[in-house]
């Protein structure tokens, strides 16, 4: 499966949705089509979906969790960000992936845009200054 996103993006979704708490789990039905159904129905709601696997899940299938995470995405077309230990976080986004991934080429490119100008150096007098200032203290 093609990673959408580069790291930097799902780095910062790793560190804002670490912390919430699963919503959806796979249990001893596996993936049928009730469970993917939810998980497209949260994911379209929220866009962001942590899931959690219970043992007879991966009893069931046959899978490790890892597997089954990344069939999980596929299967629902979200973005994997993160397996950890019986967990994983899907992404998606609410607005469509076209959409969402034109929107952060547009963010990258104004960036690059933005280039720093190069500072104005200025040459200070510095013994006309003291000349000037000198006067009023006499």
């Amino acid at each position: 499966m093609e990673k959408r996103l580069s790291g930097k993006v799902r780095r910062a979704i790793r560190a804002r949705y670490y912390d919430i708490p699963p919503r959806a789990w796979i249990g001893k039905r596996g993936l049928e089509e009730g469970v993917i159904g939810e998980l497209n129905t949260q994911l379209e709601r929220d866009g962001v979906l942590k899931v959690e696997i219970r043992k007879g899940a991966l009893i069931s299938t046959g899978l490790d969790r890892k597997n089954l995470a990344e069939k999980v995405a596929e299967m629902t077309d979200s973005e994997l960000i993160e397996v950890r230990g019986k967990r994983f976080i899907l992404f998606r986004p609410r607005e469509g992936w076209e959409k969402y991934l034109r929107r952060l080429r547009r963010k990258e490119l104004s960036k690059e845009k933005r280039e720093e100008k190069p500072v104005k150096k200025v040459r200070l007098d510095i013994a006309g200054f003291r000349r000037k200032f000198k006067k009023g203290r006499d």
